[in-house]
């Protein structure tokens, strides 16, 4: 989606009664901030369970996390995503997470009848703060996480709350299979928000050692009323060092698309620094992220 659609989406926007509108700027979250080319649903690289709360869990030998990620897409776009997270642990089987997404399109220009800009830019934003408890039991981990999203689109403001479940679930009826579910933006009133529900497993195709693995897995979303999406990954891990690869299907509103993604990151005493790209689809460049990590022991 280029920037002109975004701004023809504003103009649109704008049309509409503002009884009749969601809060605007949902389709800022379709990217992937915080995921280096891993499943959404399975993915703890980042902190905060931003995709799925139960993913916030820490590791028993962690007493807190922090953690920062960013996103931009090339200018056609001109999007902008950032994130700060941060999880404790409150008790040795729960944990505590917070984060705050902030994202927001660059130069989008006011006109009327003519190309020509009249006056300031029109502002298309959004934030959500986030907070949220995970708990594990013997090979599953259930969260939760309330969430606050306010945005604004040109002078207007609005905000809506949601509810967010997620699980993962380790070993499956004592098989290496991993599973796990979320729902993303899910609240009660439809008619402000559009949730997302996200389903994932995998497992090691190939492994010498603790120091050694690969696993493959496929990962399903599904956004209501905007499309869906089937995600083909791998994802390595070799002493410090972790690699992740994929091909997402993308349908939506009667058009498909094929995007690869790609991530790297090392691991070094309590850090994480990771790098990532997904391809762009017609004719716009792909997209860059970064992610940075500590852990406190």
């Amino acid at each position: 989606m280029s920037r002109f659609i975004f701004a023809a989406l504003v103009s649109i926007s704008l049309a509409i009664p503002a009884a009749a509108q969601q809060v605007p700027g949902r389709d800022l979250l379709d990217f992937p901030l915080g995921l280096l080319a891993e499943s959404a649903p399975l993915s703890s690289r980042m902190t905060g369970g931003l995709w799925n709360p139960a993913a916030a869990m820490l590791s028993p030998s962690a007493r807190a996390e922090f953690g920062f990620a960013g996103l931009t897409t090339p200018q056609e776009q001109g999007v902008r995503l950032d994130m700060i997270g941060a999880a404790f642990r409150v008790r040795p089987a729960i944990t505590a997470s917070v984060s705050v997404a902030q994202a927001a399109v660059s130069d989008i220009l006011r006109t009327e009848t003519d190309p020509l800009s009249r006056g300031a830019e029109i502002q298309y934003g959004t934030t959500m703060a986030s907070v949220g408890l995970a708990a594990r039991r013997s090979n599953i981990t259930a969260g939760v996480a309330a969430r606050y999203r306010w945005a604004s689109l040109d002078t207007e403001r609005s905000g809506v709350f949601a509810v967010d479940l997620g699980a993962i679930v380790d070993r499956v009826a004592g098989t290496p299979l991993r599973l796990a579910a979320s729902s993303f933006l899910l609240t009660p009133s439809r008619s402000r928000e559009t949730p997302t529900y996200m389903a994932a497993a995998d497992l090691p195709v190939l492994r010498r050692d603790s120091s050694f693995v690969v696993r493959g897995g496929y990962s399903l979303s599904e956004t209501d009323g905007r499309g869906h999406e089937g995600y083909v990954f791998t994802t390595t891990s070799y002493r410090q060092f972790d690699a992740s690869a994929g091909m997402a299907q993308t349908s939506a509103f009667g058009s498909s698309d094929r995007r690869w993604r790609l991530g790297l990151g090392v691991r070094y005493a309590g850090y994480t620094a990771a790098v990532g790209r997904e391809n762009g689809g017609a004719g716009i460049g792909g997209s860059y992220q970064f992610l940075f990590t500590r852990v406190i022991q």
